[in-house]
């Protein structure tokens, strides 16, 4: 979390007249940072769907864990950058890509940590 923090700050100091694609690629990431940890969790989680041994179990209460902190995280970006408009969406996506791909496989995920849901 710290880091991440540190990231925060560091995108506000350098943020000032970006251009739109700059800006796109702050926001990228920064999401990148806040949620990395969460995709990854999500796909290890999706390997356990079917196990019995309560691995699965204690694995849904980190994942919760992990979300509040890139909830928490990915509000700090939306209060910096602003909520993105919809047709910023796609160029954000589009960095995303770049950066962090699994996220660009977890659409529900992508568009919550946005503020689109």
């Amino acid at each position: 979390m710290r880091h991440a923090l540190l990231l925060l700050l560091l995108l506000l100091l350098v943020s000032c007249g970006d251009s739109p694609e700059q800006r796109y690629d702050k926001i990228a990431t920064g999401f990148c940072e806040c949620t990395g940890r969460l995709a990854e969790m999500n796909r290890q989680y999706a390997e356990l769907a079917n196990d019995s041994t309560g691995r699965a179990l204690t694995a849904l209460q980190d994942m919760q864990a992990e979300y509040n902190k890139a909830k928490e995280c990915s509000a700090a970006i939306i209060s910096q950058f602003g909520k993105l408009k919809p047709e910023e969406y796609d160029a954000v996506q589009k960095a995303l890509a770049g950066k962090c791909p699994e996220m660009t496989e977890q659409q529900d995920l992508l568009q919550e940590m946005l503020g689109e849901q």
